[in-house]
């Protein structure tokens, strides 16, 4: 495995594709050089020197059947002074020396090249040294008047031609695979790049953008097919991660809500069972004190001062029992089926329930209700008790008039209690909806109305709304949800 900076995906690329071809690339040059090229360039030298004995012999050869010693020796200087050669030299069929120039053999009478020459016609070559120097020659026969062979020529080169012309073809060579491999690593390099490398770049930008945070990248599902879907399973990931995270989140929420009704509950069944205590022990003495004071007021006669005092004790008993009467609402709701209601209905018949208690100074009740009000699903009697609640505290706290609102908007029905008194919510919504928590002074509120109208609410996946009304007073609103098309409901009658 690559380390450190060989990590990089274009470098990984140069060492284990484009090292190895230009490793082979290199061996086959050598190969081509070494079986091809080098003995294609020494056969080229060869015929060189053959071309320029071929060119002279044949004036030569007239002029060794003549005797002409003159025109052979200018004929010899005539192929020196081209500049190919090193040496030239006329011999009889003997082997004898006629002519020369450069530097040649002084005789070949010994010689067996200059017997197979004389014998048989053919060129022959050898490589030898003369005079300390390494020559490569080529001797070819000389033909007289008849085509008889009537002496042979020597045509000499230096050996360091033939390797100054492999030195500057293998120069020319590596230059060529030189440059040739510096191309190819360049496009191979820019190749990659355009095709694969700027896409990886843009997957690695997108991977730090994750990491960083930002869960909302996506990669563009672009480039080679392979890198296409590599994206796509990469923003495939980044989708199921963020369903994963909403789904763990909504779990914990949905926990959180069922902790916080499970406390609710046990809350509600503690209170349950305080208020069924409660209710236990103080019924019979409440009933008691109640009766006593009933059968003092039948036998105190005219004393005003007595009935007054015995009044004020059966209205305490009376708020006593009527505390005892909202905690049992509170913890112990109706177990009575739900049924298709009318949300008039409902909001007329706890203004009835109220009716008794409405004090002169009051206008009465507001009505605004919307025509064609969609039937909810509720409990009625508890509805009603929510609404009873409501209107009392804002009964309690209104100057002259109490608002009541019911209005359809998009799946649910609100019910809106306002009042146009002073009071305001100095505390949050939530502590207004504990129980016990009351605004009021000491001795005129339990504490228990809004709690009772919030678990209602809770009870019909409603919610329970307080806020400040547009009369200056306070604003309650009950919001129900409507049922389903396919829910099933009894008909209430």
């Amino acid at each position: 495995m690559l380390k450190g900076p060989l990590r990089s995906l274009h470098l990984s690329m140069l060492v284990w594709v484009v090292l190895p071809l230009l490793v082979l690339s290199a061996l086959v040059v050598q190969l081509s050089l070494h079986l091809a090229v080098a003995p294609a360039q020494e056969e080229r030298l060869k015929q060189d020197l053959e071309l320029v004995a071929r060119a002279v012999r044949l004036p030569i050869g007239e002029s060794l059947a003549n005797g002409e010693e003159a025109e052979i020796q200018n004929a010899l200087n005539s192929v020196f002074s081209i500049g190919r050669v090193y040496g030239a030299t006329v011999f009889d069929i003997d082997g004898n020396r006629i002519a020369s120039v450069g530097t040649a053999d002084s005789n070949l009478r010994n010689s067996q090249v200059a017997q197979i020459v004389v014998e048989t016609g053919d060129t022959q070559e050898r490589s030898r040294t003369i005079n300390g120097r390494d020559l490569f020659s080529q001797f070819l026969p000389l033909y007289g008047a008849g085509r008889q062979i009537n002496g042979l020529i020597q045509i000499t080169r230096l050996e360091s031609d033939f390797d100054q012309a492999n030195r500057m073809v293998n120069l020319y060579s590596w230059g060529a695979w030189i440059i040739a491999a510096g191309l190819m690593v360049l496009i191979i390099i820019f190749g990659h790049y355009r095709g694969i490398g700027r896409h990886v770049q843009r997957l690695v930008y997108t991977m730090n953008r994750i990491e960083e945070g930002d869960r909302s990248i996506r990669v563009p599902a672009t480039g080679p097919r392979e890198m296409a879907d590599i994206s796509l399973a990469l923003n495939r990931m980044l989708d199921g991660l963020d369903r994963a995270e909403r789904e763990v989140r909504e779990h914990q929420q949905s926990q959180r809500e069922l902790n916080k009704r499970m406390q609710a509950q046990e809350k509600m069944a503690a209170i349950g069972r305080v208020a069924s205590g409660i209710a236990h022990e103080l019924g019979a003495p409440l009933s008691v004190i109640s009766g006593r004071a009933r059968r003092l007021s039948n036998h105190l006669g005219d004393e005003p001062r007595g009935h007054e005092q015995l009044q004020k004790i059966e209205h305490q008993v009376s708020r006593l029992n009527r505390i005892v009467r909202q905690l049992l609402d509170y913890c112990r709701p109706d177990g009575h089926a739900q049924v298709r209601l009318n949300p008039e209905s409902v909001a007329r018949a706890a203004g009835h329930d109220l009716s008794s208690e409405w004090p002169e100074h009051l206008n009465g009740i507001r009505w605004e209700i919307a025509p064609d009000l969609p039937s909810l699903v509720g409990n009625e009697s508890r509805l009603v008790l929510a609404l009873v609640n409501l209107m009392r505290n804002a009964m309690q706290a209104a100057h002259s008039q109490v608002r009541v609102i019911i209005a359809a908007a998009a799946d649910t029905v609100r019910f809106v209690v306002e009042d146009d008194g002073d009071e305001r919510a100095s505390a949050p919504s939530e502590t207004l909806l504990e129980p016990f928590y009351t605004s009021k002074p000491a001795g005129q509120g339990s504490g228990l109305g809004l709690a009772i109208v919030n678990n209602v609410a809770l009870e019909h996946d409603g919610t329970l709304t307080l806020c400040q009304g547009e009369q200056g007073g306070f604003r309650a609103e009950l919001s129900l949800p409507l049922p389903h098309l396919s829910q099933e409901t009894q008909t209430h009658e």
